[in-house]
């Protein structure tokens, strides 16, 4: 049981300043404790199969991202404390794939998003899997891929054409699963997929038409940009060779404006703060200085007593992974993320 003493101890790392470090260490150490309680925890709750549990069930999207995050943190499939770990969720995710492709529940309806983080997933530990996973990992990404190249051609409106909804029909399109599914093909290309350069123009474009007057990006041309949307914004566009794009630019200039600690919990905290490291880290200078320093101290803050992070927006294991992940951009293990 944690003693009073103790968790005192543990909320001041929480909220205390960014201390100086060695430059050949990329983050503080109290960020580095936070982030290894986090994985431990996660060690401990993953499935025998693999994956981990969201809810009732375990969903392909919470596992996608926890093995993300070890990896992250660099640890290597099959190697090291938790390679066993990372290697499993790499077995689960393989597994999780359906015949027509799809990575993803098919109890769930918004399959997209797992279905494109999966894919991520799969991409960023490609290099790193020894001779069989990486066999049948070339496979399922290819098969993935091909799902997400078909599901942007389908006709759609002027308004949506280059974009991705939540089911691999979807006649319109979003931002959100949008992004994810421009990093899947990204992270595919670095896997060594050869990508038409149309979807990759395509989907610049309808990211570009999400760009709101003023500076931020919206969800799907009919709402108001906030914080999350604009990380997603500035992510695509960057990671899609388009980092000097006047839209990228006032992206940053919006996550300056809107983001300020505490971060509003509105039942999308853990996305927020992921998106908003990921464009942060991609912009650089003083967005990344001052961005990650606000949301640093405010996702260490809300770290649990066992390393956990969960606030009832999704499952524990799903908060817990989109908060290391957003913890430890500056490691740069994950090729998808760097600059």
């Amino acid at each position: 049981m944690t003693s009073p003493a103790h968790l005192a101890a543990l909320l001041l790392a929480a909220v205390a300043p960014l201390p100086a470090r060695a430059d050949d260490e990329p983050i503080p150490r109290e960020v580095q404790f936070a982030v290894d309680r986090g994985l431990e925890w996660l060690n401990k709750t993953q499935d025998r199969t693999g994956t981990w549990n969201a809810g009732n069930a375990a969903t392909a999207a919470a596992t996608g991202l926890a093995t993300m995050a070890f990896m992250a943190r660099g640890h290597v499939p099959g190697q090291g404390p938790y390679g066993d770990t990372v290697n499993r969720g790499i077995d689960a995710l393989i597994a999780l794939q359906a015949h027509d492709g799809v990575i993803a529940q098919s109890s769930q309806g918004q399959t997209m998003y797992d279905h494109g983080i999966c894919t991520v997933a799969l991409c960023e530990a490609f290099g790193m899997l020894d001779d069989r996973r990486q066999i049948l990992a070339r496979n399922a990404i290819s098969r993935a891929v091909r799902v997400i190249l078909d599901a942007q051609r389908l006709p759609k409106d002027a308004n949506d054409q280059g974009g991705w909804r939540y089911t691999p029909q979807a006649n319109d399109s979003d931002i959100s699963v949008s992004g994810w599914q421009l990093m899947a093909l990204r992270g595919a290309t670095n896997a060594g997929a050869n990508i038409p350069q149309r979807a990759i123009d395509d989907g610049i474009a309808y990211i570009k038409r999400r760009a709101v007057m003023g500076g931020g990006f919206s969800y799907d041309g009919n709402t108001d940009p906030n914080a999350a949307r604009t990380g997603t914004g500035v992510l695509a566009l960057s990671l899609m060779g388009k980092p000097n794009e006047p839209e990228v630019k006032s992206g940053g200039d919006y996550l300056l404006r809107t983001v300020a600690t505490p971060i509003p919990a509105d039942g999308h905290y853990y996305y927020t703060v992921y998106y908003c490291s990921q464009a942060a880290w991609q912009l650089g200078d003083k967005y990344w200085t001052i961005l990650n320093q606000r949301l640093s101290a405010d996702i260490r803050a809300k770290q649990k007593a066992d390393g956990h992070w969960g606030e009832g927006e999704s499952s524990d294991s799903y908060c817990t992974a989109m908060a290391i992940l957003a913890l430890t951009v500056p490691y740069r293990y994950l090729p998808i993320y760097q600059r």
